[in-house]
């Protein structure tokens, strides 16, 4: 006896709400913050990419499926015109692999890593959209992303997801497809169609495993595949998210709110709360850099007298960033010195800074760097919510000769109510371009020109 129709909801609330902003969205109606917000996020995005592209170069797991070769919809950065979901797949990528994009600290995630790539991508595939097309694309695929965030109440560690894949998909298919056919129909394809492929797991994290960066690129991989099948008539399931076997009970064991999703829609922004990262590393590592600069600034001429380091942070972060186990003391990976606490405060502590230099030059660490990282212990907040999800605080103690000093960081240097200036953002996004042996000519530039974006007929 088939029981799925009987059991199914009537409607599927929060895809519906969002095909119709989508249908209704305009860029002009857009408030200006709202809209300066999506400028700044598309500049950043762009300078983690080209940053991250220099890094990695392009590897040969990356390289066999853009000499797969197709049709040349759109361009990966810094290489060959390729099929749409390729470019998006690697776009993705290099966006993410420095964990220098944005987060939505509140929803856990990283919200721009799969949406911009696949817009990008399906940009390049229709061949001619407007900044203010575009613009609308980016800023429903990412809301889209953190709204699901926000209205997820699993904690990361509990669930074992990445919901900057299983939530990026969904963003990902709604900002391609936006751009591919506005239909409604083929929006809700698209967004049923995704559901099919939605995936994103920590287990990358756990084993410092390159994979944790693809997984962006995947969301938008299949983003593009889907708002292209959508389009083309495949019939997505109608109710992806609380369906009988939807998202929230397959993977969010029934802890998802749509209410909490439809809070506000239209009117107040998620995308207004984005945070954007100064350091290349896991979030939950930066509230424990901001006290360690400011513990820094304070020590001067007794920093060397440091005997040891105190940090108490969130369970959460002290799951992901925070266990006392050897890949997290003596990283031997990219990834596990991102996701290293120790690693981060150590770099603070040595150098004054964590960026791309670090990342390059001190994995595995240094006896410098190695010998600050013994030093350093965390433990959990006394009276911590284990159920916590957002980013919490850090308290950093030093001990030493001079006796005890302390420091609380609660709002980390690049939170909404702690953003990056202008400026600094600037500061940021033309040291990232000259890690890629770009000048500062040219990166003020293409840091006007994308500035600009919602100004062009095409872009």
């Amino acid at each position: 006896m088939d029981t799925a129709n009987s059991t199914a909801p009537e409607k599927e609330q929060t895809i519906d709400a969002f095909i119709q902003l989508s249908q209704s969205l305009r860029w002009d109606h857009v408030p200006e913050a709202t809209r300066v917000n999506v400028r700044r996020e598309l500049l950043d995005y762009v300078g983690a990419a080209i940053a991250g592209r220099a890094a990695v170069g392009m590897p040969p797991w990356l390289k066999v499926l853009v000499d797969a070769g197709g049709r040349p919809d759109a361009r990966v950065l810094g290489g060959p015109r390729v099929p749409a979901a390729t470019a998006a797949l690697c776009n993705g990528y290099f966006g993410h692999v420095l964990e220098f994009d944005d987060t939505h600290d509140d929803a856990a995630l990283h919200a721009g890593s799969a949406a911009i790539p696949a817009a990008l991508a399906t940009a390049g595939l229709r061949g001619s959209v407007s900044g203010r097309e575009f613009c609308e694309a980016v800023l429903l695929g990412i809301e889209l992303t953190c709204r699901l965030g926000v209205a997820t109440r699993l904690n990361l560690v509990e669930g074992g997801w990445i919901y900057t894949a299983l939530m990026g998909h969904f963003g990902a298919a709604l900002a391609a497809a936006r751009l591919i056919d506005p239909r409604a129909d083929a929006l809700r394809n698209a967004l049923g169609i995704v559901y099919c492929m939605a995936s994103g797991n920590h287990q990358s994290t756990r084993e410092g495993a390159p994979t944790k960066h693809v997984q962006p690129g995947f969301a938008a991989s299949h983003a593009v595949t889907a708002a292209l099948m959508g389009s083309a008539g495949l019939p997505g399931v109608k109710h992806p998210l609380t369906g009988e076997d939807g998202l929230s009970r397959v993977y969010l064991h029934d802890r998802f709110e749509p209410d909490r999703a439809l809070r506000g829609l239209g009117t107040a922004w998620e995308f207004d709360r984005l945070s954007i990262k100064p350091y290349p590393s896991c979030r939950f590592t930066h509230p424990a850099i901001s006290a360690a600069l400011e513990l820094r600034a304070k020590l001067c001429a007794d920093l060397e007298k440091i005997q040891r380091v105190e940090l108490l942070i969130g369970p959460q972060e002290l799951d992901v960033v925070g266990r006392d186990a050897p890949e997290k003391r003596t990283p031997q990976t990219r990834v596990n010195a991102q996701f290293s606490v120790y690693w981060c405060v150590a770099n603070v502590l040595a150098y004054g800074e964590v960026t791309p230099i670090q990342l390059a030059e001190e994995i595995p660490p240094s006896p410098k760097l190695a010998a600050w990282i013994a030093k350093i212990s965390a433990a959990p907040f006394a009276n911590a919510n284990a159920d916590q999800c957002v980013i919490g605080g850090c308290t950093i103690r030093a001990h030493g000769s001079f006796g005890v000093c302390e420091v609380t960081q609660s709002s980390a240097k690049g939170y909404p109510d702690n953003p990056l200036s202008d400026e600094e953002l600037l500061v940021k996004f033309k040291a990232n371009l000259r890690y890629a042996k770009v000048d500062d000519a040219r990166a003020s530039e293409l840091a006007e020109a994308i500035l600009s974006i919602d100004s062009l007929s095409d872009v």
